[in-house]
């Protein structure tokens, strides 16, 4: 398998391992009894903190890490280069570091982090990565390296804007990627997403059938089967009829005639129509599998995770939050009512606030972890929790 190298690589590789446990230390409760958990500070140190109590625990993992644009300006350092990450590279792979390209640091402190995730996540958990065009690639062979190419489930694209924006010089940059991978993939089940209501119109119940509404589908399929070509009579009016050229009844005569007899084959308003099988909603799979492409309308956009901020706190105090709705669609087909939920770059909050909504609409039980290094993590992370009314308790390490 093609592995990845980089300057820095033989310091890291191995230093998960060399990070000491440390105790958590409680600063205060807010809601009540609660499992889940904000910590601040570095989430190498609070990933390892969590292993006695939470590996192999974590049903879901999310996170959304610097992108490494190197926009040096960026309040919410989305490269390599905040003073944070530059010390750690400082004290782990020495003084050397300073010469490194933005790339062999965004590597060197992905890849120890990623080998504390994986230890923590459940034999059937997944972790979801976002990321875009900086780093993707490299994503993509670390990953392999660590979880396995075998447990590779898929790369998301989503569209993460609901208008074309003309400041590139080239190409209209309107989508980001998550990453997806499981932590064992022959025990990762994943969810089916509900129905939509554009899914169930499709079906009808013109002739008031007791088994609800249903769809026709064509009696005949293409090509020779040894189903056959048989007389196929309409008990209405006796008329006959046989499938297309080069084509096939596609049941055996038998079954035909047992469906015609249960009131199954519609012959159409009229009763004269070409033979069609009812579908009917209840014979259906009860979901939708999701597709690697997640579009605006379905998960949401920047413009809509930034208005969320703006009603929560009436400011616009975040730039690149992610929209609930994005992270929802994650814990709808990786999660059950009752899995923890992990987020190491917690941002603004916005797994925790896709947790409590997620519970709020099926009755679920999911509780969430979130680390957030920076110094907003009190005011910005764990004021989202408090302000849409959720229950955590606060720490650092």
């Amino acid at each position: 398998m093609p592995t990845l190298n980089w300057l820095g690589k033989d310091k890291v590789v191995t230093y998960d391992a060399q990070v000491a446990y440390h105790v958590l230390n409680h600063k205060y409760n807010f809601g009540g009894d609660t499992e889940n958990k904000i910590i601040h500070g570095d989430n190498l140190l609070a990933l390892k903190s969590l292993l006695p109590l939470y590996e192999g625990r974590v049903k879901c993992i999310y996170i959304d890490p610097p992108y490494n644009t190197g926009n040096e300006g960026w309040i919410y350092n989305d490269n390599v280069n905040s003073p944070q990450i530059q010390k750690w590279l400082g004290q782990v792979v020495g003084r050397e570091g300073e010469d490194f390209s933005r790339h062999d640091k965004w590597l060197c402190m992905m890849y120890p982090r990623l080998k504390l995730l994986k230890r923590l996540l459940s034999d059937d958990g997944a972790i979801f990565i976002s990321i875009d065009d900086n780093e993707v690639a490299n994503l993509k062979l670390i990953c392999n390296e660590i979880f396995g190419s075998q447990n590779f489930i898929a790369n998301v694209t989503w569209e993460k804007m609901y208008t074309t924006k003309n400041d590139s010089s080239a190409i209209s940059n309107c989508h980001e990627y998550i990453v997806i991978y499981a932590k064992n993939l022959e025990m990762f089940k994943i969810n089916l997403l509900p129905r939509t209501e554009d899914m169930n119109a499709r079906y009808k119940n013109p002739d008031n059938d007791p088994r609800g509404v249903w769809k026709p589908i064509p009696l005949y399929g293409k090509g020779e089967s040894s189903t056959g070509r048989y007389p196929v009579v309409n008990p209405q009016n006796g008329r006959t009829y046989f499938p297309p050229e080069n084509s096939h009844w596609r049941f055996r005569q038998a079954d035909t005639e047992k469906m015609i007899a249960d009131n199954k084959i519609y012959w159409g308003k009229d009763g004269t129509a070409k033979p069609n099988v009812k579908r009917f909603l209840f014979e259906v799979q009860q979901g939708a599998k999701a597709k690697s492409l997640w579009k605006f309308d379905e998960v949401g956009h920047n413009h809509e995770a930034r208005t969320e901020i703006k009603n929560i706190f009436d400011a616009n105090i975040f730039d690149t939050p992610k929209p609930t709705r994005l992270i929802e669609r994650i814990l709808q087909i990786a999660t059950e009512k009752n899995s923890i939920v992990l987020d190491s770059f917690a941002g603004s909050g916005t797994t925790a606030h896709a947790v409590i909504k997620l519970n709020q609409e099926d009755g679920g039980n999911r509780k969430f972890i979130l680390v957030e290094l920076e110094s907003y993590a009190e005011n910005i992370t764990a004021e989202r929790v408090r302000r849409i009314g959720g229950s955590f308790d606060f720490y650092e390490v």
